[in-house]
């Protein structure tokens, strides 16, 4: 579960993409950020998922390195004019997530379950928000497309 909520968390790297007045097409752009989240996908499925409280801390420290490569890719891409506001809107509901990601190993390392569970639900259901922006803007790779 933990590995579906880190994956669109690059996509906060967006916010601080290019701006200009002949940027790519929103097609473009859907694919060259498919083809990142893709490839974060594929590095994310590696990292064992935790089957305990005590392992989230270990599955914190593989994803990161892979959510903060994801991001530099994603932060050399330029938004599409077509739809930025709600490009922009997709990726404030990951960068929100990415705070939670050091709250979750925190948690863990603290021995609270009932906080743990709490941080757990929230990026649950920032998640499921994600899924139905990430259809609507037509990614296939990103949240749940």
């Amino acid at each position: 579960m933990l590995k579906h909520l880190c994956a669109p968390l690059a996509l906060l790297a967006l916010a601080a993409a290019g701006c200009g007045d002949s940027g790519p097409s929103k097609q473009e752009f859907i694919a060259d950020l498919n083809a990142v989240c893709k490839k974060t996908n594929e590095k994310l499925q590696e990292v064992d998922n935790p089957q305990s409280r005590k392992q989230v801390p270990r599955f914190v420290r593989e994803a990161r390195p892979i959510v903060n490569e994801s991001i530099r890719d994603v932060e050399k891409l330029e938004l599409p004019d077509e739809d930025r506001k709600k490009f922009e809107d997709f990726i404030s509901e990951s960068k929100e997530s990415l705070a939670a990601f050091d709250e979750l190993k925190q948690a863990a390392e603290q021995n609270n379950g009932p906080e743990l569970q709490r941080i757990v639900e929230k990026l649950a259901v920032k998640a499921e928000k994600r899924d139905v922006q990430a259809k609507k803007l037509g990614l296939s790779e990103c949240g749940g497309g």
